[in-house]
């Protein structure tokens, strides 16, 4: 399936919002003291994404540069995967962020499950 460069755009754009929006973060959670009052499983969280929005970074530009059945198949497969990735450390989200943390989660997953690969 072909994606016009804007939907392309606003695709990748969209992912690297989320994964940068996380990264401050983790810099913000992470600099700060530890009280003992944060989520358990919660410290050095970030590593449980970043593998993931790394594999589908590499899928987005693959994708990108060869838009054929396969490349689009594995970039969903990535797409995906990261978004599990991403809702696995929710309880790590801080409360005031986490309904907007969950609707561009939610937004990102309806992108990927409505790519339609077979052309």
């Amino acid at each position: 399936m072909k994606k016009s460069k804007k939907n392309k755009f606003t695709h990748n754009f969209k992912t690297l919002f989320i994964a940068n929006g996380l990264v401050m973060l983790t810099a913000i959670v992470g600099c700060s003291k530890d009280d003992g009052i944060g989520a358990a499983g919660c410290t050095n969280w970030s590593e449980k994404y970043l593998s993931q929005a790394e594999a589908y970074s590499n899928a987005s530009v693959a994708y990108s540069n060869d838009p054929s059945v396969s490349n689009c198949n594995k970039l969903k497969t990535e797409g995906l995967n990261y978004v599990k990735a991403l809702e696995g450390i929710l309880k790590c989200v801080p409360t005031v962020n986490l309904a907007g943390y969950n609707a561009d989660i939610s937004e990102l997953k309806a992108e990927i499950n409505s790519t339609a690969c077979d052309e």
